[in-house]
């Protein structure tokens, strides 16, 4: 049975559409103010914000980012996002995630408020709080990056006025992302006991992601490199493609890359592989063949077929469940194997990184190289770590398909190196997108890819219309241009 970290708060009530609080205090019954009185308590507060973000971060929020990247299509219900268009089911899904992530900060709030009066072990009850600060920051950091800046709470919404708030800078957002994340870097312990809380080193990934993001190069390699020279984690050794599934087959608990992730199993599990599976194949229990590739597409035309990656992460036929071979459709002639779960469970039971030591090594090579106006030696050794383990080869030791600093020797063409190999590593795990939005090249590489010119609007997602309504800070005035 595999381990997983699984919420179990599930009789929260926070009354957030009541005009009135109750001030009566039954004995008999349970209400948010007078629940939270012992560590157990407090543990159940923090395992309560864990429920949205894996019912829905990769299920419904990160999978919807492969049909916009430049490496795949879809069909059915997420088309429109592969034609970089907005219907009314397409902002039923933004909105949706968008509720999501406020219930995320929500829950997190409640924690924060409540959970500080307890009486117990003050390291183990900064920790707690600490993995409440790091999971608002992770739903902040994904409002910011889809939407643009939205309104900054605090509180937990126990009454009308506290649905009140003007949308905030993305300076501001930022801001209050990486107090939230200083926070849990100096109180969220080195390692943890169950696989699936973030620990200091979460905190300290998530924190260069953060500076990287807004071109904060210092910031971001420091912040990365001391997550490396921790040695807290090391690349998972590749000697054949199906190795890879040491790192994220559906009967992976951790590794010793995992720097944070959400937790699944096939009785308590996600839908995800099937959004990549076709419904006769092994591999998903059900298939709605949404998501595939096409081999027009650059990146994965001019991907070295000996890269295992390649060979794990994309193929052209497959095993239906009948045993028989068959030939993906010439139409649809690519699909991705990364999150394959032929175990036919009620559910899925990959798990799904947020951020692995691939992160670590990619920031820092990034970051540091446009800090130094060009890369660095060490620059290049932590990018070709990954490159190495692609091929088969330890990550720790020179090998025949090292880049040199022949191969990319100016800044820009560094960061390009970077960014390709960013795209191999982690496709399918909803980054390459914002790796296309920060670097200012998302139009011009899906023009290329696609012949598709997006439209400004189509880089944020519309504020949902309910917050506008139910917000009285919020008018029309405050929608994204183009909605």
């Amino acid at each position: 049975m595999k381990k997983k970290f699984v919420p179990v708060l599930g009789i929260l009530i926070l009354m957030a559409g009541c005009k009135k609080m109750l001030e009566e205090n039954p004995n008999d019954r349970l209400f948010t103010a007078n629940f939270y009185k012992t560590a157990s308590d407090a543990n159940s507060a923090i395992n309560a914000i864990y429920n949205p973000l894996r019912a829905d971060y990769a299920a419904r929020y990160s999978y919807q980012f492969t049909a916009m990247e430049d490496y795949a299509s879809a069909q059915g219900a997420y088309l429109p996002y592969a034609l970089y268009t907005m219907n009314g089911s397409t902002r039923a899904k933004t909105d949706n995630i968008f509720e999501v992530f406020y219930e995320v900060i929500n829950f997190a709030n409640v924690a924060l408020k409540y959970v500080p009066p307890i009486v117990m072990d003050t390291t183990a009850k900064n920790a707690l709080l600490g993995e409440a600060h790091f999971l608002r920051a992770l739903a902040y950091r994904n409002l910011v990056i889809s939407w643009g800046g939205v309104p900054l709470r605090s509180q937990p919404t126990e009454s009308t006025t506290s649905l009140a708030g003007k949308r905030a800078s993305v300076a501001d957002v930022y801001s209050f992302i990486v107090s939230d994340l200083q926070f849990a870097e100096t109180n969220l312990p080195a390692t943890q006991a169950l696989a699936g809380k973030p620990t200091k080193w979460s905190a300290k990934t998530m924190l260069a992601d953060v500076y990287l993001t807004n071109g904060q190069w210092d910031l971001a390699s420091n912040k990365a490199d001391e997550v490396i020279v921790s040695g807290a984690y090391s690349l998972v050794p590749v000697k054949q493609a199906a190795d890879f599934n040491l790192i994220f087959g559906p009967t992976a608990v951790t590794n010793s890359e995992d720097v944070f992730s959400l937790k699944y199993s096939r009785t308590n599990g996600s839908p995800m592989a099937s959004y990549y599976a076709m419904p006769n194949s092994s591999y998903a229990n059900v298939g709605f063949g949404t998501f595939f590739g096409l081999t027009t597409y650059p990146l994965l035309q001019n991907w070295d077929k000996n890269d295992l990656r390649y060979k794990f992460d994309l193929y052209t036929s497959y095993i239906d469940r009948t045993g028989k071979t068959v030939q993906n459709s010439p139409t649809q002639p690519i699909r991705f194997g990364k999150f394959e779960d032929p175990g036919f469970a009620p559910g899925n039971g990959n798990n799904f990184p947020i951020y692995r030591y691939p992160d670590a090594l990619f920031i820092y090579a990034e970051a540091a190289s446009q800090a130094a106006g060009g890369p660095t030696a060490l620059a290049l050794e932590r990018l070709n770590m990954v490159h190495r383990r692609a091929y088969g080869y330890s990550s720790t030791s020179a090998s025949p398909v090292d880049f040199t600093l022949a191969t990319a020797p100016t800044a820009g063409a560094f960061r390009n190196l970077v960014l390709q190999e960013r795209a191999y590593e982690f496709l399918c795990e909803g980054k390459r997108w914002f790796d296309l939005i920060r670097t200012g090249t998302v139009k011009q590489v899906i023009l290329n890819a696609k012949g598709i010119t997006i439209p400004d609007y189509f880089l944020l997602f519309p504020i949902p219309q309910q917050e506008i309504d139910n917000n009285p800070d919020l008018g029309p005035q405050d929608q994204n241009p183009g909605y």
